[in-house]
């Protein structure tokens, strides 16, 4: 990702103009000539470098005509040819020029010599945010409210042009500080930016990817895959002000740890003592998880800056309503106008598994699934792969994307998963699925009828609205391989299934290890399957980095094709090797020197589980697992008081009686944080889960 495109600026004071520093490329040398713009190099006769980032670099050069400093852009040697990073380097050029802002650094050109594109911008004398905050220390509060001030000025400009610039944070701020006290401060490097207007990865102006930003700078939602807007900004722009005050981030940790906090962790407002109560206020505000409930733009926030201004004059307090009621009513309709497309009339996707929030490498993946809501005469679709390839993971991600367009068409969402819900007594997962979705549905009386006729009615009911149907892990209703692989066995599915395979004016959506054979008939018709294969080497690279993990990208590659590019043990592996060796890829060789060449059935999750149970040496860790494990269902908390009630049971929870319930608390946050444990249910609190193979 394009993150440095102008970091590392020069110093305050420093001139294209100093004879004695630095000369000018010769003319002569092509690979210095940009047209009229000319390479400035250094004492060492390189040019000067700027900021390189994974797409371009970034030169200070001069106007050999207006002989005035410049900063020159151009793409790396190695994308020269690529046609998708010349497109993605046009688009950034064309959103910087488009922001014409004193607190923003413009485009002067855009020119081409030879197979390299490069534009020129403005050369903002002085130093970097970054570099101000690393040798200063903490800002005056006065001083980071003005920077703070012209940044959001800048980010006004930014959202005029319905942009999102997605990775504000101290090292793409440039400050010039002159005397008398005069600051200015612009936003520099657009790699990142974003339009509104635009959708889909193509409107991505950096290398594609599940997650654009720095994750320290990031806001909650740049962490889901989810459409982002200016409010992001804002977040990323509180972030910074904390850091301007405090000298750090409010999160820290590895990459892996810092995005769990920025979604579910408190801010640590300790670490603001001494800070004046009015700018704590602002802080909080603009780092709520919520979108929501931040200023819903730039303009909201400016409007509310003389508020805090005049209370830090006054020696007096502010409370959060003052400050977000200064927003006229008309700036608070958010960054985009209302959407007057209609919602669901009803959704219930509680009883689908919780799953991470990144996906990598499953863009086609996703727009199989979209081509396939679109298509009326597509009744079915399963997503088919072994254990922990990420099939619930995926389907979730879509309907997460879903869930931000209204859910497009759909007039209900109901999703269902088998694996969550156990059994009782004689009545099985499918028998609970039934007897609930024809109650939600708004069957009369669910008992009536045998099980196939009930099955029928369901279908009917289904089919009847625009329905959009996920049924996640059917495997367990499925005859196991044999003369009947894939068959189900309940009546009550087989009826239901095939009926909705055969009209449907929605989508159900199933996720299984093995493809349904009665839907055989009506595959590649109404009924299509997607065989999800294992990651690349470049996604299951993706996935081990953002679990902090760190080395050589060729040795990321390596290790995920040793993993076989297996999506849960590439999970479980980088959590361990964070966890264990702080993250150094070198490590997994305890691991993958046991691993099996038969993946279908999660061996190699299982070798990393072993190393766990290996590490976490038969501590308490260990016992909550196997606790689990006497549930076929997510554990809610009265099941687990009951069982760590005395006696203690030997072997298995001995290790946990006498603990206390922050103890127990730190036990499950750190498995959560290993991802051994699914992550908290908002649907369900306090309930605990894992995946099957975990």
């Amino acid at each position: 990702m394009l993150r440095k495109g102008l970091t590392g600026a020069v110093e305050s004071g420093e001139s294209f103009a100093s004879e004695d520093r630095v000369k000018l490329t010769p003319p002569e040398q092509a690979v210095g000539r940009f047209e009229h713009y000319e390479l400035v190099t250094g004492e060492d006769g390189k040019p000067v470098e700027l900021g390189r980032g994974a797409m371009g670099v970034t030169y200070k050069a001069v106007d050999i005509d207006l002989h005035c400093p410049v900063t020159l852009k151009v793409i790396s040697e190695k994308y020269l040819g690529d046609e998708s990073a010349r497109l993605r380097f046009l688009r950034e050029a064309r959103a910087a020029a488009s922001v014409r802002h004193p607190n923003v650094a413009w485009v002067l050109h855009l020119g081409r010599t030879g197979q390299n594109y490069f534009y020129a911008m403005e050369f903002v004398e002085g130093e970097t945010l970054e570099k101000l905050i690393k040798h200063s220390g903490r800002l005056e509060v006065k001083l980071a409210l003005e920077i703070a001030t012209q940044v959001a000025a800048g980010l006004a400009a930014v959202h005029k042009q319905k942009l999102v610039h997605r990775d504000i944070k101290p090292s793409n701020v440039m400050v010039s500080l002159e005397e008398g006290g005069v600051v200015t401060a612009k936003i520099i490097d657009l790699g990142l930016a974003k339009s509104l207007d635009e959708q889909g990865a193509q409107s991505a102006i950096s290398t594609p990817g599940a997650f654009a930003g720095t994750p320290e700078f990031a806001s909650p939602e740049q962490f889901t895959g989810l459409p982002v807007d200016i409010r992001s900004d804002l977040y990323s722009l509180g972030v910074t002000l904390w850091q301007m005050l405090t000298g750090k981030t409010p999160f820290r940790g590895t990459p892996g740890e810092v995005m769990y906090q920025h979604q579910h962790t408190p801010l640590a407002l300790e670490e603001l003592k001494g800070i004046l109560q009015p700018i704590v206020t602002l802080l909080e505000v603009l780092l709520e998880k919520d979108p929501s409930r931040r200023f819903q733009n730039p303009a909201e926030l400016l409007k509310a800056i003389p508020t805090i201004k005049g209370a830090i004059d006054a020696r007096r307090r502010v409370t959060r309503q003052s400050l977000q009621k200064t927003a006229s009513t008309a700036s608070r309709v958010g960054t985009r106008k209302p959407s007057t497309r209609p919602g669901p009339e009803k959704i219930s996707v509680a009883k689908l598994p919780v799953t991470g929030s990144d996906v990598f490498g499953r863009e086609e993946d996703l727009a199989f699934l979209d081509r396939a809501w679109a298509n009326r005469d597509v009744n079915v679709v399963s997503i088919v792969a072994w254990a922990g390839v990420g099939k619930s993971t995926l389907v979730n991600h879509w309907l997460r994307r879903m869930a931000s367009e209204h859910y497009r068409s759909a007039e209900r969402v109901f999703g269902w998963s088998f694996y969550r819900q156990g059994s009782s007594g004689n009545t099985s997962s499918a028998d609970e699925f039934l007897d609930a979705a024809l109650t939600w549905f708004g069957d009369p009386d669910p008992r009536l009828g045998t099980a196939w006729e009930k099955g029928e009615r369901l279908a009917k009911l289904v089919a009847h609205r625009r329905t959009l149907l996920v049924l996640d892990g059917l495997e367990p209703h499925q005859n196991p391989p044999g003369p009947q692989e894939g068959r189900l066995r309940e009546p009550s599915l087989q009826a239901f299934l095939r009926e909705l395979a055969a009209f449907n004016t929605g989508l159900c959506v199933i996720t299984t290890r093995t493809p349904v054979a009665d839907l055989a008939d009506q595959e590649r018709t109404s009924a299509l399957r997607r065989d999800l294969e294992q990651l690349s080497s470049d996604a299951g690279a993706k996935v081990l980095r953002a679990l902090g993990v760190q080395g050589d990208e060729a040795e990321l590659r390596k290790a995920s094709d040793q993993f076989s590019g297996h999506c849960l043990a590439l999970t479980l592996l980088g959590s361990y090797l964070t966890d264990a060796y702080n993250g150094d890829i070198r490590c997994r060789q305890e691991v993958a020197k046991c691993l099996a060449h038969d993946v279908r059935q999660g061996a190699h999750a299982r070798k990393v589980m072993a190393s766990y149970q290996s590490w976490f040496d038969e501590g308490p860790e260990l016992s909550v697992l196997r606790m689990l494990g006497f549930f076929d269902r997510p554990a809610d908390g009265h099941a687990l008081e009951a069982v760590l009630k005395p006696p203690a049971i030997p072997g298995l929870t001995e290790s946990l009686t006498g603990l206390s319930q922050t103890q127990r608390r730190a036990i499950l946050a750190r498995l959560r944080r290993t991802r051994l444990l699914a992550g908290e249910d908002p649907h369900n609190p306090g309930q605990l889960d894992s995946h099957p193979l975990v």
